[in-house]
């Protein structure tokens, strides 16, 4: 740890998806204070800024037409991050509704981890292992509320390699667009850390967002003119959820060392300088968190 420098932050960028934020706030707000915490607020919107006070909210100007939106916003969490590492030891960046936790037989929280290793094996990256809570609801039927942690309710998952993003950096860094890839082709995967993906948590929620995600995709193509949208990815990742909820875990488990292995293994690479992404797809079973992670989120 550099002295002249604060422990860790944590940034995202948002537009809507309160529950999230409010999730994305109160576990990062532990982890590394809320005073921390960098929310990019996507279109200003005054919401965004009561949920996040005591946190740093920044004014992203909207785009109506979304042109290159994916690009435009990695580009600039990749150049904040990079900028961030100046005052901060560790950045970690994603998506809102994703979270990145240590297991609690290892370690109480992320930074206590991360500056355990001995200073010359620090990873300059950490990739944690991706999993996507699936809820099936007539496993678990019981609402998430605001007083009860999500992993209380949701312990039910899938591994999936492409959430094994390059989120939690020491090194200056430049996402590709997702956050799936970077720049540095020295990263470390983890095997006590997991980005939880968090999007198929709920049924009722994910239907929700799939549908505002698509309402969104008709006024796109009202405003510029032209053919009917096709059909987006969250419409298709709609389909694949209703598929998984009805699936049953095979195991109580988080060892997935083979897995991580294949990840690796089986990386492609994408654009020439560092660019690739892991191998290893994504299970075609549910698995059940183990009981000790369900307080953390």
């Amino acid at each position: 740890m550099d002295e002249t420098k604060a422990p860790g932050a944590a940034v995202t960028m948002v537009k809507g998806d309160y529950f999230f934020l409010r999730r994305w706030l109160d576990y990062y707000g532990a982890q590394f204070g809320r005073e921390n915490l960098f929310v990019l607020s996507h279109g200003n919107d005054p919401e965004t800024r009561r949920i996040a006070e005591g946190a740093n909210v920044i004014h992203v100007p909207y785009d109506e037409s979304r042109t290159k939106v994916e690009m435009r916003r990695w580009a600039i969490q990749s150049a904040f991050t990079s900028g961030l590492l100046r005052y901060y030891n560790w950045v970690i960046c994603g998506d809102v509704d994703e979270v990145v936790l240590v297991d609690p037989e290892v370690a109480p929280d992320l930074l206590t981890y991360v500056t355990s290793f001995k200073p010359r094996r620090t990873p300059l990256v950490f990739c944690p292992l991706g999993i996507e809570i699936i809820h099936n609801p007539a496993i678990e039927p019981d609402p998430v509320t605001e007083d009860a942690p999500i992993l209380s309710r949701r312990r039910l998952f899938r591994l999936n390699a492409n959430y094994s993003k390059p989120c939690l950096t020491r090194s200056p860094i430049q996402f590709s667009p997702g956050g799936h890839s970077c720049n540095i082709d020295k990263r470390t995967v983890d095997p006590n850390l997991y980005l939880v993906h968090l999007r198929f948590f709920d049924h009722h929620t994910t239907m929700a967002r799939l549908e505002s995600r698509r309402q969104m995709k008709v006024l796109e193509a009202a405003t510029i003119g032209g053919d009917k949208p096709r059909r987006s990815t969250w419409e298709k990742d709609g389909e694949t959820y209703e598929r998984l909820s009805k699936l049953e875990p095979v195991a109580e488990t988080v060892d997935f060392a083979a897995f991580r292995k294949r990840m690796v293994e089986e990386k492609r690479e994408v654009t020439p300088g560092g660019h690739w992404f892991f191998g290893g797809g994504r299970s075609k079973e549910l698995y059940r968190l183990p009981e000790r992670f369900t307080g953390l989120v």
